[in-house]
């Protein structure tokens, strides 16, 4: 496979990363809040092991697609930028951040699902991990959608949704200092919408590879 050929269908991995996030994010179905008690937690971890493991693999899966998917996001966004190409180098930076921070989440999550006994600290935790991980993905996402917006090299309302992403991100960054379950609720709002917009990004990178 030529290079422009793998930069195209590479582009799609960003699509498959969604995918695989989702199916992790609501195969266990609904989890609880971070404010319930310590009983609860572990309730839901013990009536849903299995499909947490499976979650948890199938995150690490979610996290070599995505590094795929930042190397053309990166090709794409500096040729587009032009120059020294900061903010695509700025945007590649903060994606890489952003995998090494949910690496860190899910590897804390997989242990509570190993072990449900520990699962009231290891939930709180990762949640605490994943409040850190809104602010590199605020930049990721807020980078890429100046060069879109910049440059039309895809439509500008892709940028201005990137622009709504990084709004929730900031809130949902909240999550470091507080267990509010209204600030819980933004972070995985934030989650869903900025994975409808990789989705997005993906496709519309693979559409205007050959151009």
């Amino acid at each position: 496979m030529d290079e422009a050929k793998f930069e195209k269908w590479g582009s799609l991995s960003g699509l498959v990363f969604v995918v695989l996030g989702l199916i992790g994010a609501f195969i266990a179905g609904s989890p609880p809040k971070v404010s319930d008690k310590d009983a609860k937690i572990v309730e839901f971890v013990v009536d849903n092991q299995d499909a947490l493991k499976i979650s948890s693999y199938l995150a690490g899966l979610g996290i070599l697609f995505f590094l795929f998917f930042l190397g053309v996001v990166w090709t794409r966004l500096h040729r587009a930028e032009g120059g020294n190409g900061r903010l695509a180098g700025t945007s590649a930076m903060a994606g890489v951040a952003t995998v090494a921070i949910a690496a860190a989440g899910f590897g804390i999550s997989a242990y509570g699902a190993l072990h449900p006994d520990s699962s009231p600290f290891t939930y709180r935790l990762t949640n605490v991990v994943f409040a850190i991980l809104a602010f590199a993905a605020l930049v990721f996402v807020e980078a890429a959608s100046i060069v879109i917006m910049r440059t039309k090299f895809l439509p500008a309302w892709l940028g201005w949704a990137g622009m709504v992403s990084a709004l929730l991100w900031l809130v949902a960054g909240a999550g470091v200092s507080t267990e509010d379950d209204t600030i819980f609720v933004i972070g995985f709002v934030a989650f869903i919408v900025w994975a409808v917009w990789v989705a997005v990004f993906s496709v519309l990178l693979f559409r205007t590879a050959d151009a």
